[in-house]
């Protein structure tokens, strides 16, 4: 279970305590334990793997291009949201549970300042070799 959880997370280096979410009796008070009330800019923990992913979970659901399903309501496709957002919790227990595997669906047209985007770009061969190695 260890080195699932380790290569799902993308590496070694992966600690909860690098991520931004709710602290605190929910929805009244976040104590902003991690240094964030609300949303934090990139790069506000240190990179979760040797790939240099920064903010992986938790801080705001991360739209991808992967179709979810259908809204029953308004027949329109809803997008793959992953990662959960500062309103969400470690456990579960409230809202969402923030975690890599998490997901869930929205319309395009939604918004609200705990969804954003992720820029990315493919990994090179010097970047997986770095990798290799550092997981090893």
């Amino acid at each position: 279970k260890q080195w699932y959880q380790r290569r799902v997370r993308g590496g070694n280096a992966y600690e909860r305590k690098r991520m931004n979410i709710w602290q605190g009796k929910f929805p009244k008070e976040n104590k902003g334990k991690d240094g964030h009330i609300g949303v934090a800019p990139v790069k506000a923990f240190q990179a979760q793997n040797s790939f240099g992913l920064y903010d992986m979970i938790g801080n705001t659901w991360e739209w991808t291009s992967t179709v979810y399903g259908v809204d029953p309501q308004t027949k329109m496709p809803q997008y793959t949201l992953r990662g959960g957002s500062y309103v969400d919790s470690v456990d579960g227990k409230f809202n969402h549970k923030a975690d890599v595997t998490t997901r869930m669906g929205n319309t395009a047209d939604a918004g609200s300042d705990n969804i954003g985007f992720r820029c990315a770009r493919d990994a090179t061969s010097q970047d997986l070799e770095r990798h290799k190695k550092q997981e090893l």
